[in-house]
């Protein structure tokens, strides 16, 4: 790549903006087929093949949920391999323990963050708390979404990155705050229950993380 701060960012903005369209096209074709019967509760389980059905047949149904269990299915494949990243940045810096960080000879992989990845993920699939983690989960994100927002006006004061010509997004100083107000309003929609999920799992997180941060402070010490 021969110009990453302007090429990654413009990559980005294209690609959610596709996405963004795309989602937004399906669910008024959606509507559009189903109009009131989208929120049946026999059709809110598989509401595209529900759809699919209407113009398309079973045939079309079936298509539709084989490509629906090919893209989860990539997309679990491609965050099975890129989220223990995570684990093994943390262990790198020393929060977490030092196994995490081993890298394989031949792949030049994390392959033990990415074996203890897949031992919780299977364990929460196959416990049944998907469902929990989900609605944490929304939560976690959103406020993540929101602290990248307070994050691109901090860095715009600082003009961090000027001296390398970066790309400058359209309207970026408004951007943020827009998106930063979207996501509150989400944010206040929430559940009671989705908030006591992600507190409890950030409560854990956070003294996981102390403890690791005093014992590498104790071994630098020493």
């Amino acid at each position: 790549m021969r110009d990453a701060a302007r090429a990654v960012p413009r990559a980005i903005a294209l690609a959610v903006t596709g996405v963004g369209v795309l989602y937004i096209a399906v669910q008024l074709v959606a509507q559009g087929i189903l109009g009131s019967a989208l929120a049946a509760p026999e059709t809110a389980k598989a509401p595209l093949a529900a759809a699919a059905v209407q113009f398309a047949g079973p045939t079309g149904s079936m298509l539709i949920l084989v490509a629906m269990a090919v893209s989860t299915f990539g997309f679990m494949t491609a965050t099975m391999l890129s989220t223990p990243r995570t684990l093994f940045a943390l262990a790198a810096d020393g929060y977490l323990p030092q196994p995490l960080r081993a890298v394989h000879r031949a792949h030049h992989t994390p392959h033990v963050a990415i074996a203890i990845q897949g031992v919780i993920v299977g364990a929460i699939a196959i416990t049944g708390t998907y469902v929990k983690l989900a609605i944490m989960a929304n939560v976690a994100i959103l406020l993540v979404y929101l602290a990248c927002c307070m994050a691109v006006w901090r860095l715009r004061r600082l003009d961090a990155g000027g001296a390398d010509q970066p790309f400058v997004m359209p309207a970026g100083r408004v951007v943020p705050w827009v998106a930063a107000g979207l996501i509150l309003t989400l944010l206040v929609r929430a559940t009671t229950e989705a908030w006591l999920l992600t507190a409890g799992v950030a409560a854990v997180a956070s003294l996981g993380f102390l403890m690791n941060y005093v014992r590498k402070g104790r071994r630098t010490e020493s």
